[in-house]
């Protein structure tokens, strides 16, 4: 088990990180769908993959149990939640496919992996309380 972490929690993290992982390679899909013009698609995936995300934000009790502790996590996490919420409204977010690539890009995709991060470091117990 590792640090701290309750046999619960580990588990927790353990399908956590690999939905994040798979998240990525989704919003990868997402990106080629904008790449060959299919705006229409990679929105409605795009927001189905994040409307799944949302609920793991900093009022949900198993990722406050967690990362409760840990403010520099927490911050990362209230980042891509944000990130989340456009995603979710991409289409009254957005206006050109131009700004959808952009934002998936240079804010979505790095605040998931930042928060991936701090995930796979608690999971290995590399984080400080």
């Amino acid at each position: 088990m590792s640090g701290n972490l309750t046999e619960a929690q580990e588990k927790f993290l353990i399908t956590y990180t690999g939905l994040l992982k798979e998240v990525e390679s989704s919003l990868q899909f997402v990106s080629e769908c904008y790449t060959k013009g299919d705006v229409d698609i990679g929105d409605r995936l795009m927001k189905q993959i994040m409307l799944g995300l949302v609920h793991y934000n900093e009022e949900n009790l198993t990722v406050m149990s967690v990362f409760g502790n840990d403010e520099t996590a927490v911050r990362a996490l209230k980042k891509f939640q944000q990130a989340i919420q456009k995603a979710v409204n991409v289409e009254t977010e957005f206006n050109e496919e131009g700004d959808r690539m952009k934002f998936l890009h240079e804010e979505l995709l790095p605040r998931e992996q930042k928060w991936k991060q701090h995930v796979e470091l608690k999971l290995a117990g590399l984080t400080e309380d």
